[in-house]
């Protein structure tokens, strides 16, 4: 596909602003994870890598969470017509997809939540609802790196974003990234390699061939659900599942880092 040249301008826009994120991020992450050596943290511990019986069901339940609301993401857009689905021939395995996913979604948590999320926990410190405040940049930034993306546009960077909500809140709350990753992993894969909707304007392939038939607005087009109403509505009920699973939860050691960890 041959690009023009103000869709070149706009790929160049969106590529200078994702390196911008990832300077920020490693900046800021790499000045966290001194503070909380510096403090006597664990490498395991400064990134949110900690792993136990806990982290594992905050695994199981991000992977539940977002795989059941992505589940009715596609029941709801092929009941109503807004896409076509057929079985997709001669499909791909999903094991081999399943690791490469897990890897790719790893190293997006890892740069999004450890690293950038976590430094702006500590950057905005002594502020009223400051972790508030970090995951809200975090997610904006996270939507904004999805910019150079085939068929990005407002409501694709929005839908981003407010996954970018999802995963923040996740990783805050618990203080480690296993429920976030659960989060994430479940969405691209079951929007991906299972139903086979694109993944953030990316073509995934899947068990299921899905054309879109209906307004783009609703069903996220070519982009994939997250760009759609649809599939934005289902964030809401995600964050829903989210507190229900997180309300009853002690604070975690994210929360109180910042009263612990030096300057």
């Amino acid at each position: 596909m041959q690009l023009t040249d103000g869709r070149r301008q706009d790929m160049t826009w969106a590529f200078g602003i994702e390196i911008l994120m990832l300077l920020v991020a490693f900046g800021l992450g790499g000045w966290g994870v001194r503070s909380h050596r510096r403090a006597g943290w664990s490498w395991s511990r400064c990134l949110g890598l900690g792993w136990d019986r806990q982290a594992a069901r905050d695994l199981l339940m991000g992977l539940l969470i977002t795989g059941s609301a992505m589940a009715g993401v596609y029941g709801i857009e092929v009941w109503t017509g807004m896409v076509q689905s057929l079985p997709a021939p001669g499909g791909r395995g999903l094991l081999p997809r399943a690791l490469w996913m897990a890897l790719a979604v790893l190293k997006e948590e890892v740069i999004m939540r450890s690293l950038l999320l976590g430094g702006l926990v500590l950057v905005l410190q002594g502020q009223r609802w400051h972790r508030s405040q970090a995951v809200l940049i975090s997610a904006v930034a996270f939507g904004c790196i999805h910019l150079s993306n085939p068929s990005a546009s407002a409501l694709s960077v929005l839908g981003n974003t407010l996954g970018g909500v999802i995963y923040g809140v996740a990783f805050v709350a618990t203080g480690r990234i296993w429920m976030s990753l659960g989060l994430h992993f479940a969405w691209n894969f079951v929007q991906g390699p299972v139903f086979g909707f694109p993944v953030s304007g990316l073509v995934a392939g899947g068990l299921f061939s899905i054309q879109p038939v209906g307004a783009a607005w609703l069903s996220g087009g070519a982009y994939g659900p997250e760009a759609g109403a649809v599939g934005m509505a289902s964030r809401g009920w995600i964050l829903l599942m989210l507190w229900l699973s997180l309300a009853r939860r002690p604070a975690n050691c994210l929360a109180q880092s910042s009263a612990q960890a030096p300057r």
